[in-house]
């Protein structure tokens, strides 16, 4: 029997999480059954897609053994470096650091809120891992903010949250929290 790879484990997890998301959602009522719809269905596509994918892909596959990478061009086959796996010891690292600013974020946005913990983190996240200007993570920082704001707070007015910090600080300073 032919192990499947954790990305593939995953995509059936997340397979059977939208399929659970969008069987549950035909029983809401019609307003209420809409976003679980727009995130649920493109999300079984999706993933029916990428188990398509690994299934071509998968070692013994007879459609996949019978086409050869080609060589780049003007490098024989039998020189050009054989590929690293996508996941190993040596994406260990990398994926601990992204780990280390997903919970990051989510303690951020627990304690301060989304529209302190947006700018703070992306800015972090460009200068650090993308290597970006300073100039340029600002910008990007400030725009994600107002689009942020701009979308939730004067669009579709809903309040994001503030965190559980900022209003006791607000307060303080005498500022009124709603």
């Amino acid at each position: 029997m032919k192990q499947l790879s954790f990305s593939t484990w995953l995509t059936f997890v997340m397979l059977a999480i939208f399929g659970t998301m969008v069987a549950m959602a035909t029983q809401f009522p019609p307003n209420a059954r809409f976003m679980p719809f727009v995130v649920g269905i493109p999300g079984i596509a999706l993933c029916l897609l990428q188990l398509g994918m690994d299934l071509l892909r998968a070692p013994g596959n007879q459609l996949a053994e019978n086409f050869q990478a080609a060589s780049k061009a003007g490098v024989p086959a039998n020189l050009v470096p054989e590929e690293e796996p996508e996941f190993g010891p040596h994406t260990v690292s990398g994926e601990l650091t992204m780990w280390a600013y997903f919970v990051g974020f989510i303690a951020a946005v627990l304690v301060f809120g989304f529209y302190i913990s947006v700018p703070v983190m992306l800015l972090s996240f460009l200068r650090r891992q993308a290597e970006a200007s300073w100039k340029f993570a600002l910008f990007l920082a400030v725009t994600a903010t107002v689009v942020l704001y701009s979308m939730f707070g004067l669009l579709l007015h809903v309040q994001l949250f503030h965190g559980f910090l900022t209003p006791i600080v607000l307060r303080a300073l005498g500022f009124e929290v709603s």
